[in-house]
C-alpha cells in the first residue's frame, strides 16, 4: 500500500503483482502511468449496492471510489454498526453509514494541502502538523490556524455523530491521520489504512 504524497509517488516503486486493483479520483497521469507498468488492471468503481452497503447517491459513479471503499472497509471491521467515517487526505471527507449498512450521506471540505494553499499571501506546502495553539509569526499562525480549522472540523462532525447516535463507532483514516489522532476524542477508531 502506497501511503506517502501523491507528488512523491512513482509507479517504480510497486511490486509487478497481476491483477492491480486502482482506486484514484483524481490524477491521471498516475493512472496511466498503472495501466502501463500493468497489464491487468481493474479500475473500482462506486455501486449503488455491494455486500452489506447500500450509497445514497442517485448516480453512484458520482461518489467518489475512496470514499466507497473506506466505506466498505469500515463496515468489515464494524459490521451492523453505526459509522461515521472520516477520510483525511487531498481532501477531508465524512460520511455516515447506519447500521443497517445505509449510506446517509456525507460531506467534502479541502484538505490541508488545499487549505494552506487557499491565501495566496501565506500560501504554503508545509503539511506539517505541529500545534494549533496561539503562535507569534505569521507563518506559524497560518500553519496553526489552518491545522486548528481541520481539526475543528472534525471534531465538530464527530461530536455531532456521538451526540445523535452514542453506540456509534468512529473510524478515522487517510494521509494526515498520524498528526491528528493526539487531538481527537480517545473513542476514534484510527486506522493506517483502511482501504
Amino acid at each position: 500500500v502506497f501511503s506517502q504524497s501523491v507528488d512523491k509517488f512513482s509507479e517504480k516503486s510497486l511490486p509487478d503483482n497481476q491483477p492491480v486493483w486502482l482506486s484514484a479520483v483524481a490524477h491521471p497521469q498516475i493512472v496511466e502511468a498503472i495501466n502501463m507498468k500493468f497489464s491487468d488492471v481493474e479500475v473500482v468503481k462506486s455501486l449503488s449496492h455491494f455486500g452489506s452497503l447500500t450509497i445514497a447517491y442517485k448516480e453512484p459513479l458520482d461518489l467518489g471510489s475512496d470514499r466507497f471503499l473506506a466505506m466498505l472497509g469500515a463496515l468489515k471491521h464494524f459490521p451492523d454498526r453505526n459509522l461515521l467515517i472520516i477520510d483525511v487526505g487531498s481532501a477531508l471527507t465524512i460520511d455516515v453509514v447506519n447500521d443497517n449498512g445505509e449510506h446517509q450521506g456525507g460531506l467534502i471540505m479541502p484538505g490541508l494541502e488545499a487549505i494552506r494553499g487557499s491565501f495566496a499571501k501565506f500560501a504554503t506546502n508545509n503539511q506539517n502538523l505541529n500545534s494549533s495553539s496561539l503562535q507569534v509569526s505569521t507563518e506559524e499562525a497560518w500553519l496553526s490556524g489552518t491545522q486548528k480549522m481541520l481539526i475543528s472540523s472534525i471534531k465538530e462532525q464527530i461530536t455531532g455523530f456521538e451526540s445523535e447516535q452514542p453506540d456509534g463507532i468512529v473510524t478515522l483514516t487517510g494521509g494526515s491521520v498520524r498528526s491528528l489522532i493526539s487531538e481527537l476524542p480517545e473513542t476514534v477508531n484510527y486506522f493506517d489504512n483502511l482501504v
